[in-house]
């Protein structure tokens, strides 16, 4: 029965608007409080729309919405149903990746923002991979920048093995917590550096600071990794500008057009 024709049982109000929105938020507070535990399989989708008086199909949306959060897991069979989840700190990085990428992405973050932050965050990380890292850390590091080095490498390529060498240097740090918090603040720089890519076409710059930012991290240099990340990021943002300029003159409607 519509939800506008029943009183749903419930804890709290539903609002009629993004009803499963909604319902997906209770559910989440629920998983967070520990009223259901890891692993336990929730209430059946009947069960749930008969609770809040709602559709299967809007149950489906919020468990969807779960699922993208990597809190719900669904599991076909007898002993079906849809399962909590304990998401990885990958998993949860990803899931903030992701946004912080869109909000970048809709100009709802600037560039000197993501810029600073990295100056900050990333700083802080360096100095603690300086003193944490173990060879295995560095032979990730060396790893992404090969990547990066390959002949014929793709713009889209590029940045994904740029993205792999910033997260191999902060998992250098052997921080769980700062690799959570950074691994978003790397990314979020996503869509500025394919810009930069897209309209700059000079990769050498990025590779040759990459190498001596590798090296520091092999001698364990705070003061050497310290410049090279400010030399990356002053780069990237003369670089952004300069883009940002080719990008205007490509947009640009040719003369004597209405």
């Amino acid at each position: 029965m519509p939800l506008t024709e029943s009183k749903p049982v419930q804890e709290e109000p539903i609002i009629k608007s993004s009803i499963s929105k909604q319902i997906a938020d209770q559910l989440r507070n629920s998983i967070i409080n520990g009223r259901f535990k890891t692993g336990e399989r929730l209430p059946t989708e009947d069960e749930l729309a008969n609770r809040y008086g709602v559709s299967r199909a809007t149950i489906r949306e919020a468990l969807k919405r779960l699922a993208a959060q990597n809190l719900v897991r669904s599991r076909r069979g007898p002993a079906g149903g849809n399962f909590v989840n304990q998401p990885t700190h990958e998993e949860l990085a990803e899931s903030l990746s992701g946004a912080a990428t869109l909000l970048v992405s809709l100009g709802s973050m600037d560039i000197e923002e993501i810029v600073d932050a990295r100056r900050v965050l990333q700083g802080g990380c360096l100095k603690l991979a300086a003193q944490h890292a173990k060879p295995e850390h560095v032979q990730k590091v060396q790893a992404a920048l090969v990547r990066q080095k390959q002949a014929g490498i793709s713009d889209e390529a590029f940045c994904h093995a740029d993205v792999a060498f910033h997260r191999a240097l902060v998992d250098a740090a052997d921080n769980s917590m700062i690799r959570f918090v950074m691994y978003t603040t790397i990314e979020a720089l996503v869509p500025i550096t394919n810009m930069v890519l897209s309209y700059v076409k000079d990769r050498h710059e990025i590779i040759a600071i990459h190498e001596r930012l590798l090296s520091a991290l092999e001698q364990k240099r705070e003061d050497e990794l310290e410049i090279a990340l400010n030399q990356l990021l002053d780069y990237l943002m003369e670089s952004f500008r300069l883009a940002q300029i080719q990008h205007a003159k490509h947009q640009k409607p040719p003369s004597g057009s209405n």
